[in-house]
């Protein structure tokens, strides 16, 4: 008897239907679409989306496609149990082309959440007084009329004391994200996405440090044996990858990565407080995707160019306000960021639709020492990193009968891996 082989790029799309804003018009455009991508990105608030048409039915003018309408693509994974949704709002139509015979045209149509849409219908015109996190709650349910899960994973510290004034609400909530600051994580950077399991604000560190327990199964590695044989693929192995930063030198030393000072002024007495970062004292405080991470810098390296500060920052404040730790916190935070931004890895492998913007995952890589010589982790580059941008690919093949699933990943990990 033969066994039954499942192709690792498997996917079983549910539906993916076009409906006007009312709902009383439906199409079912799965034979229309030829390929679609889905994006999700950590420094992107909202899901992003583009489907490519093949219309010999002349949708675009019958339905009609005018930039009123929404697609909904479901789909899942072969072998999982759980099927993805998105609910996407028309943005545009573009790169209308038509056959040589005329009798049909292909054009894409790029979609978004339908919150970005309501995004430039409105302004905030409000006084808070709240925590960040509730701060953005009310804006994301009164202003963009959410109804996705909104989930919080690193409640700041202190009262925000802001008037908000004509912004639009995701102007409003990057506002209040870029003025929070963690009460347990040292660097308090935030972020303020969506992924197919709602929004998400949280800290980076916090993500990290939480979710590189919970990486599971999922471990990528580069296999040389699908060259030997197509049921030797793994739904695992990496299908490409590259190193496209591992570090830059003149920007972590211009951005006070390794020493900086933040001048905190009072508007009302004006009395000046210095801030001192220095990153060999406080760098072991951050928490990043590994156990036990390893530095950027080495000690040497420390002490010979972090020994005075690189950049100076001047953060006025006011003595009668609530204290908003947003001075004590930005030295900090500048020199996270700028770890961040070194050790980027863009990765492709099979699609695999319970990924999210923000998960933790684990690559494999061995080092590459010819053919005789015994192959090892390469300490550089293997090891926990956090998905910063996720793209799902679906391309349709013979009519949809036949498809192929793919995502495309950047990965970052600031720091080296603790395994050698």
């Amino acid at each position: 008897m033969a066994s039954t082989f499942l192709q690792p790029n498997a996917i079983d799309i549910k539906n993916i239907t076009l409906s006007d804003l009312s709902g009383g018009n439906k199409k079912d455009i799965f034979g229309q679409v030829v390929s679609f991508n889905i994006y999700e990105d950590i420094l992107f608030p909202v899901v992003r989306a583009d489907f490519l048409i093949n219309d010999s039915i002349d949708l675009i003018n019958t339905f009609p496609i005018v930039g009123a309408e929404t697609i909904e693509v479901a789909f899942v994974s072969s072998g999982y149990e759980e099927t993805v949704k998105y609910k996407l709002h028309v943005k545009s139509v573009n790169e209308q082309r038509s056959n040589i015979s005329g009798r049909s045209k292909t054009y894409m149509i790029t979609a978004t959440s339908e919150e970005f849409i309501t995004n430039n219908t409105v302004v905030v015109n409000k006084k808070y007084s709240q925590s960040s996190a509730d701060i953005i709650k009310s804006i994301a349910k009164d202003f963009l009329k959410t109804k996705k899960k909104i989930n919080i994973g690193d409640i700041p510290k202190g009262t925000q004391e802001v008037l908000i004034s004509r912004l639009n609400p995701l102007q409003s909530i990057d506002m209040i994200r870029r003025r929070s600051v963690s009460e347990k994580y040292l660097s308090s950077t935030y972020v303020f996405f969506e992924n197919q399991r709602g929004f998400n604000f949280t800290s980076l560190e916090f993500l990290m440090d939480n979710l590189k327990k919970k990486v599971n199964g999922r471990i990528y590695y580069h296999d040389t044996a699908p060259n030997t044989d197509l049921k030797n693929m793994h739904s695992r192995n990496l299908l490409d990858f590259k190193h496209v930063s591992l570090f830059n030198n003149t920007k972590r030393l211009s951005q006070g990565s390794l020493n900086n000072v933040v001048k905190k002024f009072d508007l009302m007495t004006g009395e000046v407080t210095t801030i001192d970062y220095k990153n060999s004292e406080k760098q072991s405080k951050f928490k990043f995707a590994s156990e036990k991470a390893f530095p950027l810098n080495s000690t040497s390296y420390e002490k010979k160019y972090g020994s005075e500060p690189s950049k100076i920052m001047i953060i006025p404040y006011s003595s009668h306000l609530p204290e908003t730790y947003i001075p004590e916190s930005i030295g900090a935070k500048f020199s996270f960021a700028t770890k961040i931004s070194e050790n980027i890895f863009h990765a492709a492998v099979y699609g695999d639709s319970d990924l999210a913007a923000g998960d933790v995952i684990e690559i494999r890589l061995d080092t590459q020492s010819g053919f005789t010589d015994e192959q090892k982790q390469n300490r550089l580059v293997s090891g926990n990193y956090l998905i910063s941008k996720l793209r799902h690919s679906v391309l349709m093949l013979s009519g949809g009968y036949e498809r192929e699933y793919t995502c495309s990943m950047e990965l970052i990990k600031g720091s080296y891996e603790d395994k050698v």
